[in-house]
């Protein structure tokens, strides 16, 4: 069977799949934002052909809703999604975190320190895109450790499916002037890179778990205030 190539340019396909998802995970769209493919195609410079594949790629990932006659929104997580996906997290998450730790080098183990100063630096002056994009590069300075690609790329797949409500928590956060739950993101960053640097692999690990159960409840509080009646 001889595969048909298609006419489609893939660097524009590639260039709006990437700016789409950095949007999503940024939390410039938010969870339940409609995506209007031809106004997303004037906005990057493309016509609507790549767009419109690119929008097909994150339906498949979960990141993105297509609802016929409305069109693409931004996926709105349930509480049950949310026990869902981070069930599913436990249990690849936690195997990846246990493969890549045997692997942690020096460079590695910085890289974690590094992001986690990026992050303190963010929060303290409440920029929401930094503290995300620096909370997901300490976590995935283990991560990326991971020699099973398979099982990196669902975990990565979960990440993303959590990150727009991960962004809007903390905006809203931010908004509140509640610095606590981020102070305590911090301190918790800061055993898990500690642990590495003394080598103790087990505590590392055993403090990424409980991290990931505080995480969870901190989504549940979020989607309470979105199911509470305005």
């Amino acid at each position: 069977m001889a595969l048909k190539r298609t006419s489609l340019p893939r660097t524009a396909e590639a260039a709006a799949l990437a700016e789409l998802r950095d949007a999503i995970v940024r939390g410039d769209l938010p969870p339940g934002a409609p995506i209007r493919q031809s106004a997303a195609a004037e906005e990057l410079g493309l016509s609507v052909i790549p767009v419109r594949e690119a929008l097909k790629t994150l339906a498949g990932e979960g990141i993105v809703t297509y609802v016929p006659q409305r069109g693409y929104t931004v996926t709105e997580l349930s509480p049950q999604s949310v026990d869902g996906i981070f069930r599913i997290r436990e249990l690849l998450e936690s195997e990846a975190e246990a493969n890549a730790a045997v692997r942690m080098r020096t460079e590695d183990i910085a890289a974690m320190r590094t992001a986690l100063e990026a992050q303190r630096a963010a929060v303290a002056a409440a920029d929401v895109r930094g503290t995300i994009s620096s909370n997901r590069n300490f976590h995935f300075a283990l991560l990326d450790r991971c020699d099973n690609d398979w099982m990196l790329r669902f975990v990565t797949q979960l990440w993303e499916a959590l990150e727009p409500h991960r962004a809007l928590a903390y905006r809203r956060a931010a908004a509140a002037g509640d610095a606590d739950r981020a102070e305590a993101i911090l301190g918790e960053h800061e055993g898990i890179v500690a642990a590495f640097e003394q080598d103790d692999f087990p505590l590392a690990l055993r403090l990424l778990a409980e991290h990931r159960t505080d995480g969870r409840s901190d989504f549940h509080r979020l989607l309470v205030v979105d199911a509470s009646p305005a």
